[in-house]
């Protein structure tokens, strides 16, 4: 249990400079832009769209520090945590699926299209394209291989 407790703490750094990326990104595009948008109304539309990508990234972060730091506190969820991180079944669809990977992707094409906004529109639409994209992938095969297994 005590490797677990480590593991937890390392995720817990990872986890905090995602964290102060994500509001980077956000602080930076929302006062920095270059991009000439079309209309004022696709202004606010990529304007709206990076504050809530970025909203919801920096929930998500929050979410998980929470978690682990009521896990390492707390010896009841820290051995829920740890069962479900080590279930067998878990991780052999995590593995078959490529999630781990498919997640780092994710949230860095989620950054880069929140940063992108600011920039150039085409790069943010082929970025929120690319993002949307390895989303449907990612929950085509964790329910393909949930079903299957």
């Amino acid at each position: 249990m005590e490797n677990f407790k480590k593991k937890l703490v390392k995720s817990q750094i990872y986890l905090i400079f995602g964290l102060l990326a994500a509001c980077g990104a956000l602080a930076y595009s929302s006062f920095y832009s270059q991009a000439e948008y079309p209309s004022e109304h696709m202004r606010d539309n990529i304007m709206g769209f990076r504050a809530g990508m970025a909203t919801a990234l920096i929930g998500i972060l929050l979410f998980l520090i929470i978690r682990n730091i009521a896990a390492v506190r707390n010896e009841g969820l820290l051995k829920k945590l740890y069962i479900s991180e080590t279930d067998e079944r878990k991780q052999f669809i995590i593995r078959q699926s490529g999630s781990a990977g498919m997640n780092i992707v994710m949230y860095g094409l989620a950054a880069g299209a929140v940063i992108a906004g600011s920039i150039n529109i085409t790069v943010f639409f082929t970025l929120l394209a690319s993002c949307l994209f390895v989303s449907f992938v990612r929950v085509f095969f964790k329910v393909y291989y949930k079903l299957k297994y």
